[in-house]
């Protein structure tokens, strides 16, 4: 008996997602510190906050997602018929839940507004990598 893929669509190859989530990786870094910047520049009492005082934790804590997204769009795309739709919806809960922690932590001082940079620094990560990876598995998978 033979087993049936999930998805008919061609799938990027494993050098492809690699490619694909390294693109992504650096570019939402990128964006990420660069917003960072430019909101520690306007407002630097924010930099206190414990999750905008490091650029090093701010690239670590988008690169790690990055490749996470990646894999998780990789797996989907092998084993589901509409993985893009999937995807998104997954990233969608995943950003809504990432930012609670930047409201509720107790962390030292936690403001609204320092609060509510790093929930745009979540968004700003999060469609950089759901870009990259959407337009890069369309283009692959043609």
């Amino acid at each position: 008996m033979t087993t049936l893929k999930a998805n008919t669509r061609p799938v990027p190859a494993t050098g492809q997602w690699i490619i694909l989530g390294a693109l992504a990786a650096m570019l939402a870094a990128a964006a990420v510190l660069t917003v960072l910047a430019l909101a520690v520049a306007f407002w630097p009492d924010i930099a206190l906050f414990k999750p905008l005082d490091s650029y090093a934790r701010a690239t670590l804590f988008t690169i790690i997602p990055a490749f996470v997204a990646t894999g998780l769009f990789a797996w989907l795309a092998h084993h589901r018929a509409a993985p893009e739709r999937t995807f998104l919806r997954i990233a969608a809960v995943v950003l809504l839940l990432s930012f609670i922690p930047d409201y509720l932590l107790p962390v030292p001082h936690r403001t609204i507004l320092a609060s509510s940079i790093a929930a745009f620094l979540h968004l700003i990560a999060a469609t950089v990598i759901i870009a990259v990876l959407v337009g890069g598995y369309r283009r692959f998978s043609r």
